[in-house]
């Protein structure tokens, strides 16, 4: 008959048995808590971003339409509404932003934030960025009643300072009369235009006008494309 062998609880095979067991059940219990912690990170996140993904393309879209803080007309941002951006009128003009944290940025340069912003979901929109340089334009009429404006503008300002003998009293915009005064036009005048077309300005008058007597200031708009990004990290 065979004799069964058992080992002392208190024998070094034992107790190394023991110790391993141990670390075996101690690093079973750090990986399950790393993998839950990790799902519930996962679970987190994925139920963050789609909300973060709604708030960013609402606060894009906001920022770039007709009536939004920045533009100028739908998708055409103004460049000086541009510079006086920050947080207040961020919040203002896309109101999660006061919830969330958010970041603008506009070729590559971030140009409003509220709250800090460490990651998030980000939102891109094609913009025109449209600046206006003032330009001065002293027309030659000496030997013709009309000048062609060299770049489109919203608005003009017509100064006429005819010599002695001499009296202006139309000036037309293409088909457009802006102004007139049968007793003659002298002075300085904000002449309203049509910025979607090449503007003439027409002079009616009797007597010679020299260089100089009338002068012609416009905003001339400069163009350029750039990237709006829309960051929001909830």
């Amino acid at each position: 008959m065979t004799e069964r062998c058992c080992v002392p609880a208190n024998s070094p095979r034992a107790q190394t048995s023991l110790a391993a067991l141990g670390i075996a059940l101690v690093l079973l219990t750090v990986v399950t808590s790393l993998g839950i912690a990790i799902a519930d990170t996962a679970i987190a996140g994925a139920d963050r971003t789609p909300d973060e993904r709604r708030v960013a393309a609402a606060t894009a879209d906001q920022l770039v339409a007709a009536d939004g803080p920045l533009a100028a007309r739908s998708n055409v941002l103004n460049q000086s509404q541009v510079d006086n951006f920050d947080r207040a009128a961020l919040e203002r003009g896309a109101p999660p932003a006061s919830e969330y944290a958010v970041s603008v940025e506009l070729a590559d340069e971030e140009i409003a934030r509220s709250g800090t912003v460490q990651g998030g979901t980000r939102i891109s929109r094609l913009v025109v960025v449209e600046a206006r340089e003032r330009r001065t334009l002293t027309p030659d009429l000496t030997t013709t009643d009309a000048v062609t404006l060299p770049r489109r503008s919203a608005q003009a300002t017509v100064t006429i300072d005819p010599p002695a003998g001499t009296t202006v009293w139309t000036v037309r915009a293409n088909d457009r009369v802006v102004l007139h005064n049968r007793s003659g036009l002298h002075g300085s005048y904000e002449v309203p235009l049509v910025p979607y077309e090449t503007t003439e300005l027409r002079f009616q008058r009797a007597g010679r006008l020299e260089p100089g007597n009338v002068t012609i200031g416009y905003d001339a708009p400069r163009s350029t494309k750039e990237t709006l990004v829309v960051t929001v990290d909830a």
